[in-house]
């Protein structure tokens, strides 16, 4: 029987050397740096990956680094998403053969009748295909600011219902609370739902049935302290870790994935900040107010709620 997955599942970033290749080095550092932040699951290759500029290589490259250093103690989500039906699959087929437990799929860009609008019957054929082709489960990703199809609650309930392993959503389209139990009266218990989107609207989404929270964050210290509070019942503690951490979740929605790569080394997980597209990296004064963020972060979560910051 396939475990129910829940909790903190955190997003890997691609850690790149100074010439915008991977860093394996510092790959391998940031999966010890998940580990000790006792996340509930890792996912890979998902966007925070900028796994549409990697070479082939670097994606199997990652892949190998993951499982070698992860291997059975966590559930590993791969990101196996392609324009093409049939890369979707292949990706997703060796993903499966490579043991991960579940793959994480968004609706391929081309299939809108126009903007913003999906082709619902297409949408829900790419994603039966696939569940055809794999036994492990799929968690659909929603989201639609990405320049992706937007899904209305009836046709990812349809695909929950529909589809056998279509049992996980990533939800990334805001509002996501009122989404979520839009979502949750359609397709029932059966699909389980991820906050995601930065976490800005992590506990809340919790409120509202959300099973946990998959999103790339810097600090999983502070995603994993506030779902097990909340989890415990304590949601004083859960509600006050999410409030302290909002100003570098805004940080993060505002200016991106160079964020999250900054404050990876500012605790000194891995080498460089660099970009895959070098004009997305932070300037030195983004830097600087970014490093007055972290450290009244930081400060603030461990007065209030006794959480220490993990630096390596």
């Amino acid at each position: 029987m396939t475990r129910q997955f829940a909790g903190t599942f955190i997003v890997a970033v691609t850690p790149l050397n100074a010439n915008q290749t991977l860093d394996a080095e510092s790959y391998q550092s940031l999966m010890k740096y998940y580990l000790a932040a006792n996340v509930n699951g890792l996912t890979v290759l998902g966007e925070s990956a900028e796994r549409d500029l990697l070479t082939e290589g670097e994606r199997q490259r990652i892949l190998q680094l993951t499982f070698e250093s992860i291997g059975a103690k966590l559930p590993i989500v791969v990101g196996s998403g392609n324009e093409s039906l049939q890369a979707t699959i292949q990706a997703s087929v060796n993903a499966q053969d490579l043991g991960a437990s579940a793959v994480m799929i968004p609706p391929p860009r081309r299939l809108k009748t126009r903007p913003d609008v999906p082709n619902e019957e297409a949408v829900f054929e790419y994603f039966s295909s696939v569940g055809d082709a794999i036994e492990i489960p799929i968690v659909i990703q929603d989201f639609p600011q990405n320049d992706r199809p937007k899904m209305s609650a009836s046709l990812i309930s349809r695909l929950s219902r529909e589809i056998s392993n279509a049992k996980y959503l990533k939800l990334e389209d805001p509002p996501t609370p009122l989404k979520l139990t839009r979502i949750r009266e359609a397709a029932g218990e059966s699909l389980k739902i991820f906050s995601a989107f930065y976490g800005r609207e992590s506990y809340w989404d919790l409120v509202h049935g959300a099973v946990g929270i998959m999103t790339s964050s810097p600090t999983p210290e502070y995603l994993v302290a506030m779902y097990e509070s909340f989890i415990a019942g304590d949601l004083k503690k859960a509600l006050g870790i999410y409030l302290d951490t909002l100003p570098l979740i805004h940080f993060c929605s505002e200016l991106g994935l160079a964020v999250r790569k900054e404050v990876l080394v500012r605790r000194r997980v891995i080498r460089t900040s660099r970009m895959k597209l070098q004009d997305r990296e932070l300037e030195a004064t983004q830097k600087e107010e970014l490093a007055q963020v972290l450290s009244w972060v930081e400060n603030r979560v461990m007065l209030s709620a006794g959480v220490s910051s993990l630096r390596f």
